[in-house]
């Protein structure tokens, strides 16, 4: 019976009974506002969860394929604040927060397994917010390297950064994780734009500024258009 789900546990899918649902492709599931009471399951098809920017345009915030749950806000009985849509014909199952509720209540291990699906979502969710993080902390990065840089008497070119601030300092200015601020160090040295070594830091002010100017934002910096690096790169 749940042979179509391979690789995947059964036990979310023992939750939902009766015969699925057949939605047309461009059928709303559900739309913001509505009253969130039931959890889905998607058996064939795909269905997509979008939202609307400020600007009015249509975000997919996730897509859902075969095996997968959606609707997971009944469980927090509000009102469901995205529109699922079918994007191809679908087969959906449903059950209301309260027969979930119920269910899990003798069956531990059908639990363990919804909490472990829901939990990988705030995992990837987490980890979208902050790639999508990293890249606006290394612009904001490297203004602030800018602003906290004196020209260098070896390469005037270079800027140097006063000595013994680390990641974290940075990390506490920029309101964001250590981790964080290391990726985007590691970015802008592959740009060319930072040099480090030694525990010492220095900025291509040219190239810096080029960079937050949006010319090499897409990490294009040509290096024939810039000076060498110092030579402490080197040792």
């Amino acid at each position: 019976m749940f042979a179509k789900f391979p690789g995947r546990t059964t036990l979310l899918r023992s939750l939902f009974t009766g015969a699925p649902r057949q939605v047309s492709a461009g059928t709303r599931i559900f739309w913001p506002g509505e009253s969130a009471r039931h959890l889905f399951f998607l058996a064939s098809g795909m269905v997509k969860l979008t939202d609307v920017s400020p600007g009015g345009d249509e975000i997919i915030v996730r897509l859902y394929r075969p095996g997968e749950i959606f609707g997971e806000r009944c469980f927090q009985q509000g009102a469901q604040t995205c529109c699922a849509t079918a994007l191809s014909d679908s087969d959906v199952l449903a059950i209301s927060a309260r027969h979930v509720i119920e269910h899990v209540r003798t069956q531990p291990d059908t639990l363990l397994e919804l909490l472990g699906e829901l939990s990988g979502r705030l995992t990837d969710t987490d980890a979208e917010l902050q790639a999508f993080v990293s890249e606006t902390v290394v612009v904001r990065l490297g203004t602030t390297l800018l602003a906290l840089a004196t020209a260098s008497e070896h390469a005037p070119e270079w800027l140097d950064l006063p000595h013994g601030l680390r990641h974290e300092e940075f990390a506490q200015m920029l309101g964001v994780r250590r981790e964080t601020v290391s990726r985007a160090f590691a970015h802008l040295r592959n740009l060319g734009v930072v040099a480090t070594a030694r525990g010492s830091i220095r900025v291509h002010r040219v190239a810096m500024q080029r960079f937050l100017s949006g010319d090499d934002r897409a990490g294009r910096t040509s290096q024939r258009s810039m000076t060498s690096e110092p030579a402490m790169m080197g040792s």
